[in-house]
């Protein structure tokens, strides 16, 4: 197949759907990758190395994520949000519509992140067969399972869906509604499905052992387990001063708040590092804030970057924002977890991580105090039963190969 892949986000969205591309690439299909960034990664070289060809749309954005947040006058997610889309998303909706136009005229089938509601209206408009990646399967409604933190009643749940649709059509519909009417397409009645979803296939990338799939989703909502880059796509080593401090005593909490940290990164920096010292724990806090060093600290390690899928089983439990990234990779690693969430999806990973047993309950970053961060660092580093349990679920999800099952699932689908 000639396969087309877009997507607009920070890495935490667009890493996944590189490893996609680099699966089907391997799988002797032809595919093409378009990037809207909103940091500072380069996916150049990666792309280079996996033999996927990229395309970065704009080739470079004026506004990221991260000065966005230290121009805002506001920590509120909310607010930091829609400046961010006012900024770097929809200035540039018309080139990555055209960019998602020039996808479609090349490709046999598009794929395209749920919130990147433009490449879907190109396939609209092109006739070519539309696929979404969706990262939380809570988006996907059901007759027989309600939506999170709604009651498990199955009488109620088609008014449930109705009133959690109604608010997933305050944040997309109006915007959405506005764009396709002016291509000329249908018009949008509902964010879901209208926007979010596919109508041929929608690909979970979430493991089933966390998110097991509704009864009657069927196989158009298919949950293929999280799409990552394997460990040869991703060669990585400690560096001789981060080894000799994994080595040089007990194992380390690992905490990463990933680009979340730029919405208060003073705030972040003196919490984890508060929290990991009142615990009294060797810790790796894992941070991109400016002025932050590599190199280790007294019994604290500074780290840039590195692979979570191998730096997490070097640690003894993760500190994390509630990302659907971290959330995975403490659930591959077999750490206990705690979830400091900014945002009220991440607080859903957390409290799935917690009902698992894998997980302390979540607490919130801005309510969170180094004292409070600490009790549950000693927690999560200290409990046998919290230990095997992660250990449990590491096992159940081992086998689990979310990109290999999408590109089966995309090889048996009907493109006509």
């Amino acid at each position: 197949m000639r396969v087309g892949i877009q997507g607009w986000g920070s890495e935490g969205d667009l890493r996944p759907l590189i490893a996609l591309a680099a699966r089907l690439r391997r799988g002797g299909h032809e595919v093409r990758l378009v990037l809207s960034l909103i940091d500072e990664m380069d996916y150049g070289p990666l792309c280079q190395r996996l033999g996927v060809p990229l395309q970065v749309v704009p080739e470079r954005m004026q506004y990221s994520l991260r000065g966005i947040c230290q121009a805002s006058r506001s920590a509120d997610p909310s607010k930091v949000s829609r400046e961010l889309l006012d900024q770097a998303f929809f200035p540039h909706l018309e080139e990555m519509y055209a960019a998602a136009q020039a996808l479609c005229a090349k490709s046999d089938v598009v794929i395209g992140l749920f919130s990147s509601w433009y490449v879907k209206a190109a396939c609209l408009a092109s006739g070519t067969p539309f696929v979404a990646v969706h990262y939380y399967p809570g988006l996907v409604p059901s007759r027989e399972v309600p939506p999170i933190g709604f009651p498990s009643w199955r009488w109620l749940n088609r008014v449930s869906w109705a009133l959690f649709g109604a608010l997933i059509d305050l944040g997309f519909r109006a915007s959405a509604a506005r764009f396709f009417a002016s291509k000329g397409l249908p018009p949008v009645r509902h964010a879901l499905p209208d926007v979010l979803l596919s109508e041929r296939l929608n690909l979970l990338a979430t493991s089933p052992t966390l998110f097991p799939p509704a009864p009657d989703w069927g196989a158009l909502h298919s949950v293929c387990g999280e799409f990552v880059l394997s460990d040869d796509d991703v060669p990585w080593q400690p560096s001789p001063s981060l080894r000799q401090f994994l080595e040089s005593g007990e194992k380390p909490v690992l905490a990463s708040l990933g680009t979340m940290e730029h919405l208060a990164p003073e705030r972040a920096k003196d919490l984890l590092l508060g929290a990991v010292r009142q615990a009294k724990v060797r810790a790796v806090i894992q941070t991109k804030s400016q002025g932050v060093e590599e190199g280790q600290d007294g019994e604290v390690y500074f780290l840039r970057w590195a692979p979570h899928r191998q730096l997490v089983p070097l640690c003894r439990a993760m500190v994390l924002h509630g990302g659907a990234g971290t959330t995975h990779a403490a659930l591959r690693g077999g750490v206990p977890a705690v979830t400091v969430p900014f945002i009220f999806e991440q607080r859903l990973w957390g409290n799935l991580l917690h009902r698992a047993g894998s997980a302390t309950a979540p607490l919130s970053f801005w309510k969170a105090t180094p004292e409070k961060l600490a009790e549950r660092i000693r927690e999560a580093a200290t409990s046998e039963v919290m230990r095997q349990r992660a250990s449990a679920l590491a096992s159940a999800s081992a086998a689990e190969d979310g990109t290999g099952t999408a590109t089966r699932l995309l090889e048996r689908l009907e493109l006509r």
